[in-house]
């Protein structure tokens, strides 16, 4: 490193403890859950929140990955495969510094203590999955990560980004504060369950935007595209799930995501790719890693391009497009790079940080 420049925070030098880089035992880790604040974890009552998709979905892949996990949520929370600790329900919802959050903080945080002695293991994980409402828990010393990292109000140690488009927003905005603890954060992106999402073959023959009404989202840009086109183009702003969201996606020829902000992930290009339908894409954010380009759809600067793709994109493979989803952003996909992460959290929690032994992340693991 150049004289000058600042010198990464570190831990001092201390010895590694018995074991305690070894791979996860997974009857002898609990996984905390700190889940929703304001909805119980149940798709079907609430399946336009995205975050509890997300808490459905970590859940599911503990589930999976055999690791025990207890979910921290509101009364009518159902998990598969894990325990719910009850706490309580949202009168008046919760917003930062307002007395619900100190009264939620204050009930979370006794819920974890009670059920951290009540259930004896090695090992103690704390995942929160709703940023800053987690933010003042009493997490006992525990390691706490973020997993499946929300927009701008990340506060834990360890951090799962979706995209690295994302973590560098992040990384950008919070300078100063992830300056001790950038070196320990990772990047796995999000994930659905193919199940849900089958194969399509296009036979509606329509382009489809799917999204927010609203310009930041491009929705004027799939409009002008497809009038010049001569394409028809359904937008849909809600009220599709489950087979009815999948069909719509899969009798798409195409579907249309022209963000203008720095897209984090994009759910819909997975959505889309998991039924084989190619999207049409702007060219930055987190596309860049989702969407590769001639393969998966096309990434777009100008209108010329646009307008190319849209011609292009039937002679896309889609059980290509499928396959390649299938390899990156289903729960088998991620589940080693996430336990693998629990792994290498834990290890550097307690084991002097950035001069742990052994800690490697996944990509050095292959």
């Amino acid at each position: 490193m150049a004289s000058g420049q600042r010198q990464p925070v570190k831990a001092e030098r201390r010895p590694t403890g018995d074991h305690a880089s070894e791979p996860l035992g997974r009857g002898d880790t609990l996984v905390h859950v700190l889940g929703h604040p304001d909805c119980p974890l149940d798709v079907a009552a609430a399946a336009a929140d995205a975050q509890v998709w997300n808490c459905h979905r970590f859940c599911k892949l503990l589930h999976h990955a055999g690791l025990r996990f207890v979910y921290y949520g509101l009364s009518g929370s159902r998990v598969r495969g894990g325990e719910v600790v009850d706490i309580g329900v949202a009168e008046p919802p919760w917003e930062y510094g307002s007395p619900r959050h100190e009264s939620y903080t204050a009930l979370l945080s006794e819920a974890l203590r009670q059920s951290h002695d009540a259930r004896p293991c090695s090992r103690h994980l704390v995942c929160s999955l709703y940023g800053a409402a987690h933010s003042d828990v009493d997490c006992l010393g525990l390691p706490v990560i973020e997993p499946m990292v929300g927009y701008d109000h990340c506060w834990a140690p360890y951090r799962v980004f979706p995209s690295y488009a994302h973590q560098t927003v992040i990384y950008t905005l919070q300078a100063d504060y992830v300056e001790n603890t950038r070196w320990f954060d990772t990047v796995i992106p999000h994930f659905v369950d193919p199940a849900d999402y089958p194969l399509g073959g296009g036979s509606g023959g329509y382009a489809l935007y799917l999204g927010r009404n609203a310009e930041d989202k491009g929705i004027s840009i799939a409009e002008e595209v497809c009038a010049s086109a001569g394409i028809p183009l359904r937008t849909v702003h809600g009220g599709y799930w489950g087979k009815r969201k999948a069909g719509l996606i899969g009798d798409a020829r195409v579907v249309f995501m022209p963000t203008l902000y720095l897209e984090p992930f994009g759910y819909v290009a997975i959505e889309a790719q998991m039924c084989g339908v190619p999207v049409l894409t702007t060219d930055w954010g987190a596309f860049a890693e989702t969407v590769e380009h001639g393969v998966s759809g096309f990434r777009c600067r100008t209108e010329a391009e646009f307008l190319c793709g849209l011609e292009r994109v039937g002679g896309l493979d889609r059980e290509r497009i499928r396959r390649r989803a299938l390899g990156r952003y289903t729960i088998e996909a991620v589940m080693p790079e996430y336990t693998d992460y629990f792994d290498f959290v834990w290890n550097v929690h307690v084991n002097g940080g950035y001069y742990a032994a052994n800690a490697l992340r996944h990509a050095f693991r292959r």
